[in-house]
């Protein structure tokens, strides 16, 4: 028999899905430990703390994530609750570690810019939007891969532009009418 592949937990848990009461219970379980990822990735950046420590130290919270995650996929309640707190004291041990090193902590720079009435910031490392976001929370975030996937759409253009007029500006970039658009010569755009 072929196991379903298991949702998110919040998707189980709020649009039931049949989830097991004991999928429910690991899920459950794992509540402190996704607390304290989350205090980390906004504290150091997201996923960067295994960067921070020791290659042995690495080494020891990779070994910790795959027994938790081999305990949730099991199913057995009992050994999740016991590899929570493994990984709860793997968090602590390298945080401290990261501390004692005189590790950066997640600090980015926001770069904000104001755009016909839309204001938002650019980040330099997508990882650091926990902290970005806390700094700023009025701002819409983007991380300078996702500036590069937009002018990416938009490369055609922009480039065009760039070349036959050096030192040029963008300052629109608007979608061509369609021919509905042209044979109705309307001042409207939809």
């Amino acid at each position: 028999m072929t196991r379903p592949i298991r949702q998110k937990r919040h998707d189980r848990i709020l649009h039931g899905s049949g989830a097991s009461q004991a999928e429910i219970r690991c899920d459950m379980a794992t509540g402190p430990f996704d607390e304290a990822v989350l205090r980390m990735d906004r504290k150091w950046g997201v996923d960067r703390l295994p960067e921070l420590v020791s290659p042995a130290t690495a080494d020891k919270w990779g070994l910790a994530m795959a027994q938790l995650n081999e305990a949730i996929s099991s199913e057995d309640y009992e050994m999740t609750v016991a590899r929570v707190g493994v990984c709860l004291r793997g968090i602590a041990a390298m945080d401290a570690e990261a501390e004692a090193a005189g590790q950066p902590k997640s600090n980015p720079d926001v770069w904000e810019y104001e755009y016909d009435g839309h204001r938002f910031g650019i980040i330099a490392d997508g990882r650091e939007w926990p902290a970005a976001k806390e700094k700023r929370p009025d701002l819409t975030i983007y991380s300078m891969r996702e500036v590069a996937v937009a002018l990416h759409a938009h490369r055609n253009a922009v480039a065009a532009v760039k070349a036959s007029f050096p030192g040029a500006e963008v300052t629109k970039i608007q979608r061509p009418l369609t021919a509905l658009e042209k044979e109705l010569d309307d001042e409207i755009r939809f």
